[in-house]
């Protein structure tokens, strides 16, 4: 990372380790933003959807701590389980807002093909839900608009950026203009000019 730096490249880190923040006398630095995957703040819920990834609280405790220390972090709030709603997603973005991301990237969970089957095997009975394209779709939609209602709440709109899923296209409850716009919509960070 040190060369890509030295060659004024911007660098974007997701990851769901904690241990980035070892590294902050690095990672601090204006061309560099680091980001965590945290689809939801339920330890026990994830322990059953990621078991061997960190907790979301150890997640979001080395967002804070970055944070703190001046590094440029952002969070993709992705992918989000079906029975999440406006809520819920309150509860997450007031718990996202101390840290103070530059972008919360969002999108739901994809429950179809194989996604699916191993969710089922591993007990995940929700995924029933979003198996098809069309219950999937429905989902998207409707976690789609509570998302942005939240965000609204929240005061966190702005720094929302989804990620629509090229399926997504033709359907009558999202309009495509919508799509299009965030298709093509550049992240909210700003980065120094080289």
């Amino acid at each position: 990372m040190q060369v890509l730096l030295q060659h004024g490249k911007r660098v974007r880190i997701l990851t769901r380790s904690p241990r980035w923040h070892q590294d902050l006398d690095i990672l601090v630095h204006p061309n560099v933003t680091v980001g965590m995957s945290l689809p939801y703040l339920d330890d026990q819920l994830s322990q059953q959807i990621e078991p061997f990834a960190p907790l979301p609280s150890h997640r979001l405790k080395a967002l804070m701590e970055g944070s703190k220390q001046g590094c440029r972090v952002y969070v993709a709030m992705a992918p989000t389980p079906p029975m999440m709603g406006r809520e819920t997603f309150i509860h997450h973005l007031q718990a996202l807002t101390p840290i103070n991301p530059e972008v919360i990237f969002w999108e739901p969970i994809n429950a179809r093909g194989s996604n699916g089957k191993r969710m089922l095997a591993a007990g995940l009975t929700f995924a029933r839900e979003v198996m098809s394209k069309e219950a999937w779709a429905s989902c998207f939609s409707r976690q789609w608009q509570a998302m942005e209602w939240a965000a609204q709440q929240t005061g966190c709109l702005e720094q929302l950026h989804i990620w629509p899923d090229r399926e997504l296209s033709g359907r009558r409850d999202i309009e495509e203009a919508q799509l299009q716009h965030w298709w093509h919509r550049p992240t909210v960070e700003t980065w120094p000019q080289p």
